[in-house]
């Protein structure tokens, strides 16, 4: 597979900021954009998902990510049937068990075996089956059959193996460090084996916090938001043997702080437990030519595409730059420099 990059989009700021930041994606060549959905502290994903599907005419359209605790998975085969219609086949479902969307109520992330369930129902109903949820016969009664390729977003050794076993692609979160990313591929690997699945035929999505500058202190200083969130999701989920003692007493220092009130902000009191040690192991914040080397060196372990959260206060010129001097020396792919010539297609 080629390789792709892809940006994503967290909808804590006004939604024409993120229509705006989505233009420029496609405008610069990224592949896709992928739609964070927490709805106590974001606006709502699907509504601006929507709104892309008609302003954008290349864009992959992916939730990054939904989750099956607060939606019913009848209401999501609906959603994601109605985005693949509205989007003219460009939609895909990110979906995972559920993280600060469920926490900020007092939830808890979907039990594996009941994510299993409820993603075989969706996949179902997307593709106009009548199946049974709940002891009862389910069906959409419009003309879906349609197919929306369904990406689980997980980090922990269990949810990577399922993700193996039942999903068109996988959406992992581990860091940015090549011995985090192959504990992910091995697990994945492992549980598409377990399903005499090929797994050369997922589609290896590795999401990671980023931001490049010729200032690399500003980079660093620019990606804590993101790194914040990445940071806590690796050290709940990836298994303890894979940091060292160092690394693990400061991600747990974090975590300690880690309020979900403020998940994604870039002015979170958490923020100042972030060191350069967990910004080295968690982000890819440095200048462009460092950011080359080390994208190289994740793809050569066998990653086809990636999404980095462009969470910072004004992303425009980061994901300017990224297009500009990294994409084209990782993929060989030129530049798009529509956007960049100033052209707007209203």
């Amino acid at each position: 597979m080629a390789v792709s990059f892809d940006v994503g989009i967290l909808p804590n700021r006004p939604v024409s900021d993120c229509v705006s930041m989505a233009r420029q994606a496609e405008e610069l060549g990224y592949g896709g954009v992928w739609i964070a959905d927490s709805h106590s502290v974001m606006r709502d994903a699907y509504a601006v998902l929507s709104i892309l599907a008609t302003r954008t005419k290349s864009l992959t359209l992916a939730a990054g990510v939904t989750n099956t605790v607060t939606r019913h998975p009848v209401v999501l085969a609906n959603s994601w049937a109605t985005l693949q219609e509205l989007s003219g086949g460009r939609a895909v479902c990110g979906i995972g068990v559920g993280e600060s969307a469920v926490r900020n109520l007092g939830l808890r992330p979907e039990k594996l075996a009941v994510f299993e369930e409820k993603v075989r129902v969706i996949r179902a109903l997307i593709r106009g089956e009548t199946t049974e949820y709940e002891g009862r016969q389910v069906h959409m009664r419009w003309p879906a059959a349609v197919d929306v390729p369904l990406i689980m977003a997980c980090s922990g050794p269990k949810s990577l193996r399922l993700a193996g076993r039942i999903a068109d692609g996988v959406l992992f979160q581990v860091g940015s460090d090549p011995r985090l990313a192959q504990y992910a591929l091995d697990n994945i690997r492992a549980g598409a084996e377990e399903a005499g699945r090929n797994f050369d035929d997922l589609k290896l999505y590795m999401r990671v916090a980023c931001a490049v500058s010729d200032d690399r202190e500003r980079a660093r200083k620019e990606v804590e938001g993101y790194a914040s969130v990445a940071a806590n999701t690796v050290f709940r989920t990836v298994p303890r043997e894979y940091f060292d003692d160092q690394l693990y007493d400061e991600l747990g220092r974090l975590m300690t702080e880690y309020d979900y009130a403020e998940h994604g902000s870039n002015t979170s009191g958490h923020q100042q437990f972030l060191t350069d040690n967990i910004l080295d192991a968690i982000a890819i914040a440095c200048t462009p030519e460092e950011a080359v080397t080390r994208f190289r060196g994740l793809t050569d372990l066998g990653i086809d595409g990636f999404v980095w959260p462009a969470n910072m206060p004004d992303p425009h010129p980061y994901i300017e730059t990224f297009a500009e001097r990294v994409i084209p020396h990782v993929t060989g792919s030129k530049l798009n420099t529509h956007a960049l010539l100033g052209n707007e297609d209203d």
